[in-house]
Formats: structure tokens, C-alpha cells, sequence
């Protein structure tokens, strides 16, 4: 039997173990404030990204929410339809693989000489 289907946690917020490997290109269909409790007790609120066709939504730390502000504007309304890349990076300081996200920026045509 296989027993990977119970090496992870039951999570509706998708984690680096969930890609298995993979980097994907998927596109956000809304976000979503949810609520956590913090290594003191202290409920915070953080943006979560649901994804078109996904059951699982991402989580954004402040890493991600800088990347996608810069990528989409400040409103995340205007997120909703954009591409985003999601791969998975190890943080040897943490000692675990942690999701990365990346914007995946319309390309322009090539004006740039070199």
C-alpha cells in the first residue's frame, strides 16, 4: 500500500510537499483574508490566493505579497486572472522545503538591444 496519502497533514492550504517535485503555472481566482493563531497565542490575519481549478489556496507571507505587488499592483482585485509560478525551494536554516511564488509577468516584445 501506498502511504505517502498520509505522510502529510490534511490541509486546505497547499504546502511545498503538495507539487511533489513539480513547478506548476497556475492562475489566481481570488483572494482571501484567513485567520492563524501565532507562536504566542495572537490571531493574525494573513492573504490567502485560491487558485483556478485547485482545491488547496496559498498562503502569502510577506515575501510573496511584496512579489506580487510589484508583479499586479497593490489591489489585490487586480490579481484575480494572473499567472503565478509555484515551485518549491529548500531553506536549509529551517531545515525543510518551503513554496515559493512567483509572477509571471506578460512579456513584451523584444525592445531591449543587446
Amino acid at each position: 500500500m501506498d502511504m505517502q496519502q498520509f505522510a502529510g497533514s490534511e490541509s486546505k492550504y497547499l504546502k511545498a510537499a503538495d507539487l511533489q517535485g513539480k513547478n506548476i503555472k497556475v492562475t489566481i481566482s481570488g483572494v482571501n483574508l484567513v485567520e492563524f493563531e501565532d507562536d504566542n497565542g495572537t490571531k493574525v490575519q494573513k492573504p490567502a490566493l485560491a487558485l483556478k481549478g485547485k482545491d488547496k489556496e496559498v498562503v502569502c507571507n510577506p515575501t510573496t505579497v511584496q512579489e506580487l505587488i510589484s508583479a499586479f499592483g497593490g489591489d489585490s482585485d487586480s490579481w484575480v486572472g494572473k499567472e503565478i509560478g509555484l515551485s518549491t525551494k529548500h531553506y536549509a536554516s529551517l531545515g525543510k522545503d518551503g513554496l515559493v511564488v512567483t509572477a509571471m509577468k506578460s512579456f513584451e516584445d523584444d525592445q531591449i538591444p543587446f
